[in-house]
């Protein structure tokens, strides 16, 4: 049994959605998937019309909320993508640091050690004759 498409563009009375919800829930899963398939259609004409952008609307309630048939991304799976291309980017900018920055600035690690390496023009001398 499909909903009828008038019913779906008007506004839901407080606690309609929920008694709706309740009532679906209440069934078992082969009549929930037979009521999904049966009114995917009307949700699609539904969501063709001008009270699909009204989240008050009773056709949002059902298709939406509890039919779970409106696309789109949630908040936050947007949040994780932002989160994970500005961890990406930190990355990069630690790794340019490390391996170019800071050798092309400083030098790098092997001068170093070859300069402690190099006692001849240290000011201490240790003579062999003490020995």
């Amino acid at each position: 049994m499909s909903l009828p498409i008038a019913d779906l563009k008007r506004k839901a009375t407080p606690g309609e959605v929920d008694c709706y919800r309740d009532s679906f829930n209440s069934k078992s899963s082969e009549s929930k998937q037979k009521q999904i398939d049966d009114n995917k259609e009307v949700c699609k004409e539904w969501a063709a019309t001008d009270s699909y952008s009204d989240k008050d609307s009773f056709g949002y309630g059902v298709c939406c909320d509890i039919f779970d048939l409106c696309g789109g991304m949630s908040g936050w799976v947007i949040f994780l993508i932002i989160l994970i291309i500005l961890l990406c980017l930190a990355g990069a900018a630690a790794a340019f640091y490390f391996f170019y920055y800071k050798r092309k600035m400083g030098g790098s690690d092997e001068e170093k050690e070859i300069e402690s390496a190099d006692t001849v023009n240290s000011k201490h001398d240790i003579s062999v004759d003490s020995y």
